[in-house]
């Protein structure tokens, strides 16, 4: 069973914000973190960590946001083409008013809906870009 995703981000409020409309649920944080313990367990001595939970409504559902600061200097690409590139996916009860809402908040879709194949047959499926560009696929279980 997973317990959470974690996504380092470049703007824990954005982000925050952003998986938190997604998601329709609550947010606890954010939280600062730094000191040996933390330098440990990241690897990056010096490091401050800033972290939000954003859960989603049905309580099921934990996306942690993590932002370093102190931490690598790299920024990955997150082409989900690339190996190494990981997505999201979150059930939503209405695809296209999920779609229109981030839309107006100015969220890129990768493409329009489509339906799936086996396994996931019957399926509506879009992916749409959180603030640092990880895909977040939103899928629309079959009626």
């Amino acid at each position: 069973m997973i317990h959470h995703v974690g996504i380092t981000v470049h703007d824990l409020a954005a982000s925050t914000e952003f998986y938190r409309d997604l998601l329709g649920g609550s947010v606890e944080g954010p939280f600062e973190r730094s000191g040996p313990r933390i330098d440990e367990v990241t690897g990056y001595p010096g490091v401050i960590v800033r972290q939000s939970f954003v859960s989603a409504d049905d309580g099921d559902t934990v996306v942690e946001l993590l932002q370093y600061e102190n931490g690598s200097p790299t920024r990955i690409d997150p082409d989900h083409g690339q190996a190494g590139a990981a997505h999201v996916a979150i059930t939503v009860d209405d695809l296209d008013a999920t779609l229109a809402r981030l839309r107006e908040r100015g969220v890129a879709a990768v493409s329009e809906p489509i339906v799936t194949s086996h396994p996931m047959a019957g399926c509506r499926a879009v992916y749409v870009l959180d603030p640092d560009r990880v895909r977040v696929e939103l899928v629309q279980l079959p009626a």
